[in-house]
């Protein structure tokens, strides 16, 4: 049923009281026969309904009351060839027509006339009132478009921050599908993760001892700034899906290098599958302390087609770590002697089996 009005409301009322659809047909019939004016949006509503319930002979017999009354401001051409169409299973007459026709004349621009198809096959002229109508709509929308993005590089300019954020979600709303808009959003959401990144990051203290320190703060307020800069990286990785997916990896590198390896790994759940992207999830998987997870996806590296050595070599410098983290200082220690009797310089194992066997 189209449009939202008191016709709608008053319907669902009926139906409410248990009432059965004769009744609440009578009732609709009785009001707006006595009714002395009837807006196009009602009687749009009133004409779908009747229509949809099968009985456009009660819809007739309101027509005629209401052109008898002048109760309807416009009257709808559209639906009433829409409706005798279906009643009569039809062609439409040549009395009627030529009615419609006066009628249109008249009501040029009434929006029945020119959503009905069956009118459109028989008056050629309403087509060219629809494209018509449809061109001045798409340069309306298109002037719309330009005013909004004027707006909002002025809000931009004078950083009104607010107004931005209030025209930019205009702009999304009217124009969900335009590239323009898409890459406006983007930007934005960019702009509001460099924004947060700024205000999390710690000024002149840049080692990895004073931003662990930090980010191991339990406080309320560096609890909401990391969930908003999850929360705001995360939506940028759903739009950078289908474009910029070299984007993702960048900001998983970020999110690494601030030791925010529970959030990066959430990021490179948005990244495609690379090497490069396997190794930097396993590195925040040892990091983070997700030993066993560590352990069966280097599993899905090993198992990989035609396996560098490099490859081999890293996987078992990273098995010893996880297994280490594990508990398990025997296992791990094997593992990385095995790794430094072939590749005695590889990651500085010899510092780090002095280091194990010292402990």
């Amino acid at each position: 049923m189209a449009g939202h009005n008191g016709f709608e409301l008053e319907l669902h009322g009926l139906f409410q009281e248990g009432l059965t659809l004769d009744v609440v047909l009578k009732e609709i019939l009785s009001k707006y026969e006595k009714s002395d004016a009837i807006s196009p949006l009602e009687i749009e509503s009133i004409s779908h309904f009747f229509i949809t319930v099968g009985r456009p002979d009660l819809l007739f017999k309101l027509y005629i009351r209401c052109l008898r009354k002048n109760s309807l401001g416009v009257f709808p051409w559209g639906l009433l060839a829409e409706s005798v169409s279906q009643n009569l299973s039809q062609p439409l007459s040549d009395e009627l027509l030529d009615i419609i026709d006066l009628g249109i004349g008249t009501q040029p621009n009434e929006e029945s006339t020119l959503k009905s198809r069956t009118l459109n096959v028989y008056f050629p002229v309403i087509t060219q009132r629809k494209i018509q109508q449809d061109k001045s709509f798409d340069i309306q929308k298109l002037q719309l478009k330009n005013k909004l993005m004027a707006q909002l590089n002025h809000n931009r300019l004078y950083q009104l921050l607010e107004q931005e954020e209030q025209t930019l979600q205009q702009l999304i709303k009217i124009f969900p599908t335009d590239v323009d808009v898409k890459l406006l959003h983007q930007a934005h959401l960019e702009k509001r993760a460099d924004e947060i990144l700024a205000k999390i990051k710690i000024p002149h203290q840049s080692t990895s001892a004073s931003t662990r320190r930090f980010f191991s703060d339990d406080s309320d307020e560096t609890k909401a700034l990391k969930e908003k800069l999850r929360s705001d990286l995360l939506t940028l990785c759903s739009r950078l899906v289908d474009g910029s997916v070299e984007q993702i990896y960048n900001l998983a590198v970020m999110a690494y290098q601030m030791e925010l390896y529970e959030m990066g790994l959430d990021i490179l759940g948005y990244a495609p599958e690379s090497m490069a992207r396997d190794w930097l999830a396993s590195e925040m998987l040892f990091e983070s302390g997700h030993y066993l997870e560590l352990l069966r996806y280097l599993e899905k590296i090993e198992h990989r087609p035609a396996p560098t050595a490099e490859t081999t070599y890293a996987v078992i410098y990273l098995k010893a770590q996880a297994y280490k983290g594990l508990g398990q200082p025997d296992m791990a220690l094997r593992l990385l002697e095995s790794l430094a009797e072939r590749v005695p310089d590889y990651r500085s194992t010899q510092a780090l089996i002095h280091e194990w066997k010292s402990s």
